[in-house]
Order: structure tokens, then sequence, then C-alpha cells
């Protein structure tokens, strides 16, 4: 009784009832009363999700659900239906803290989004049954698996088929242009994430990083960004950023916050410039203390000792290999592409060529296990690097590499991937005294590609054509 009529004091007072949700569920759970319970537990964890208090979300609706199971099982069948609608967003909420504290690979990030779709299963417009489809769309693109990456990203299209302008649709185009971008489809890629952007509206759609993992106009920004690049819409990519940064400004979502700063730094990492790595870097390692962000914790780490080997301070090797190997272990497959080429690059610069190339060996294996193309053209070119590198006198294998990364390259339109293999090759060609072929392959790629002061390979490209014109002519 006395618990009972604790928990009725604060819950009918407003500011106590909000300040205080986890003690008016814990009064309840004394009191007796399950259901009443429930609903506050419930209440304190999405409280919790909602301030980015994620081990404090994981464990108040932790209680939820079990609590609610319990009632659940107990009730006749008859009035399980509402219950049943509470239950699944709970394990959408709770999915969804996982994401943050966990990452989206942990087997309980994938179980709790897998409990939420099955439990929304009666419903099939039910949007906690969608954020389910996401969790376990989600799981499948870090880990690599693209067959049940397509379906979970088709049928979370037919989800919205009917309602194409919706906030939902948003989300269903980003997670279908990240499968297709996985794949190496920058193109198509691209039209899904104009769709997505187009579609999202703030206001709106603010609500649904809570559902979704983070903030999908951030996502639809990032995301399109990191496809116009490589299709060498250089400037529009870079705006697509600044612009993101401009939307972080409205936004106290951490997870949200962690997506971008990371994605920002990946982004910078693409183009190779510590400017734009190091304070992304920096960022993202105090959101992921604060907010104990696991998989950002290592990524972090990774960028940061990117930055230090880059600019030649001592430790920063050192820590990207143990950085890389705690991303490895959380099986997050879609980062290591991109690290395996930084820290590849890394170890060469140090002298060890020969572990360069095993990294770029085991990427490009295990890329063609699991179908991801992303950045199969970079593999490829810096594997030549490498070995030109590690036999200066031998260079039929840098050669066939740099081939390789032209043929991918150009099957996917990715004109700044194919640039930099042709800048490479046209290196290899002009060394090895073969200056015609060297203009032939350099001229046509620098002609054909987008004008812009953002991306430095085109100078350089220029300065080796001036230099061949003469001979080649």
């Amino acid at each position: 009784m006395l618990h009972r009529r604790a928990a009725e004091l604060l819950r009918d007072s407003p500011d106590r009832a909000e300040a205080e949700p986890e003690a008016i569920a814990r009064h309840f759970t004394e009191a007796g009363l399950d259901d009443l319970a429930v609903e506050w537990w419930g209440k304190a964890g999405d409280q919790a999700l909602r301030r980015s208090a994620f081990q404090e979300a994981i464990a108040h609706l932790g209680k939820a659900i079990a609590m609610a199971e319990k009632t659940d099982a107990a009730a006749p069948t008859a009035g399980r239906s509402h219950s049943n609608l509470r239950l699944t967003q709970f394990r959408v909420a709770y999915a969804n803290a996982l994401i943050a504290a966990r990452g989206y690979a942990a087997p309980e990030t994938t179980e709790a989004f897998a409990r939420a779709r099955d439990s929304a299963s009666g419903d099939k417009d039910a949007a906690e049954q969608l954020a389910g489809a996401y969790g376990l769309w989600v799981g499948g693109y870090v880990r690599g698996e693209l067959p049940s990456m397509r379906a979970h990203a088709q049928a979370f299209l037919d989800h919205v088929s009917a309602r194409p302008n919706s906030p939902e649709a948003v989300v269903a185009h980003r997670i279908a242009g990240i499968t297709c971008w996985f794949a190496g489809g920058y193109r198509e890629a691209r039209d899904h994430f104009e769709k997505a952007l187009a579609v999202f509206q703030p206001g709106r759609d603010d609500d649904l990083a809570f559902r979704f993992g983070f903030d999908p106009g951030v996502g639809a920004m990032g995301y399109l960004a990191v496809a116009l690049w490589p299709l060498g819409e250089i400037d529009r990519a870079i705006s697509l950023i600044d612009r993101m940064e401009r939307r972080l400004g409205e936004i106290a979502h951490a997870g949200t916050l962690a997506f971008a700063r990371l994605h920002a730094a990946l982004f910078a990492l693409l183009r190779a410039d510590p400017a734009g790595v190091g304070p992304n870097a920096a960022e993202l390692a105090r959101l992921a203390r604060e907010h104990k962000l696991t998989f950002h914790a290592a990524a972090a780490a990774f960028l940061e000792g990117w930055v230090k080997a880059r600019t030649g301070a001592q430790g920063g090797l050192e820590d990207m290999r143990r950085a890389i190997e705690q991303v490895r272990q959380q099986n997050v497959l879609t980062f290591l592409d991109l690290g395996s080429i930084a820290l590849a690059e890394a170890e060469a610069r140090a002298g060890d060529p020969g572990r360069a190339v095993t990294l770029l060996d085991e990427a490009l294996a295990t890329d063609e296990r699991a179908s991801c193309r992303a950045f199969e053209a970079e593999l490829h070119r810096a594997r030549g690097e490498v070995l030109l590198q590690r036999h200066p006198h031998h260079p039929a294998q840098a050669e066939d590499a740099f081939l390789a990364a032209l043929a991918v390259a150009k099957q996917q339109g990715a004109l700044s991937f194919e640039l930099r293999a042709v800048l490479s090759f046209a290196k290899l060609l002009a060394a090895t005294r073969r200056p015609e072929s060297a203009h032939a392959v350099l001229a046509p790629a620098v002609k054909g590609f987008p004008p812009t002061s953002n991306f430095p390979e085109i100078g350089e490209a220029l300065d080796l054509l001036a230099a061949l014109d003469p001979i080649a002519s």
C-alpha cells in the first residue's frame, strides 16, 4: 500500500512524473501492480533513450519487456492485442538503444530487432514492424550479407510503396541506396539517396532517429555524399557534408551525432585529408567516451591513429593496428575496406609492403565472398601501389592490379576511382619508358572528369600530361 501511494503521488505531480519515471516504475513494481509498472518502466526507458543514456535505456526497457511478457502470458488471448503493440514498441526502443551501446552487428541487437519484427507481424503496416525490418537489414549490412540486405530493403520499399512521401519512405530509400552502394551500384545508390533527401522533411521526420538508428536527413546527406564523390560529383559531395554539419546543430541524439562524425571522418579519409579526419575523429572519440559507444570508440581510435601516422607522430601505426582488430571483433565489414586501405598504405610507408599486400589481399578475398564492391577499385589500386613499392624492378603484378582497378571503376561509373587508377597506371607506364601509352590512357580520363578544384589528383594528372606531351608527340 505504501509503495502504491508513493507511486501515485509521484505520478500525479507532473513535474515529478517527468523527472522520476524510474522511481514511479520501482514503486509500482514493489506494489505488485505489474501493468502500471510495465507502463512506467517503458516511459523511463524511452526518456533515457531520448537523452542518449543508452545503458539506462537498456536496463529500463529490459525490465518493461520482461514484465510485459510475463503479464501477456497470463492474460486472456482476447486481451492481448493492445499489450502486444506495447511490447513491440518496447522491443523497438530496446533494439535502438542496443544499436548505440553494442553496435549494429552485435548478436543481441539483431535478436532484439527480430523479436520486434515478429511481435509486430500481426499488422502488416505496423510502424514497429518496419523498425524491426530495418534492424534486420542493418545487421546484414554491417556483417556484409548482401542477399539478406536486398531482401529486407525490398520488403521495406514494398511496405512504403503506397505512401511514397511518408517519413518511412526516407528510410526505405536510404537502405535501398546503401544496398546498391555496397554492391558497387553507385548510380542506383545515388538515385535512392536523392529520393530519400527529396522526401525528407525536417521537423516532421525528427522522431525517426529513435526508431531507425539516427536522423534520416543526416543519413541521407552523409550517404549521398559518399555515393557522389566516386561518381565525380566532388563539389556537391563536399557541400552535402557541409549541409549535414549544419543539420547537426539542431540535433541532440547521440547516435546521430556519432554517425555524422564517423561518416564525415570516413569521407575525409577517402579524400586522404588529415585536416578533415582529425577534428571529426576527436569529436567521435568524445561522444564514444561520454555515451559508451563501443564500435565508435574503436573507429575513432583508428582514425586518430591514421592522422598521427600520416603526420609522422609516434604511435599512430600501432594505434591503427590495435583499433582495426577491435573493429574486426565486432564483425563490421563495411568500415574495414577503407580501414584496410589506410592501414596498408601506412604499413608500406613504414617500410613493410609485404604486410600491406597481405592486408589488401585479405580484404579483397573477404569482399569477394560477401559481394561487397563499394571500394573494390580502390583496393586494387592500393594493392598496385604497394606491389610497385615492393618490387620496383618487376612491375608486371602492379600493372595487373592497376588494370583491375580501372576495369572495376569503369564498370561502376566511378570516375574518381578511375582517375586515381589511371594516374597510378600512367606513372608506371612513364617510368617503364612507355610515354605514349601513358599519355593515351591519361588524357581522356582527365578530359572526361568534371572540373573542380577540390580533387588534387586532377592537378597531378595535368602536370604529368604536360610532362608527357613533348615525349608523346
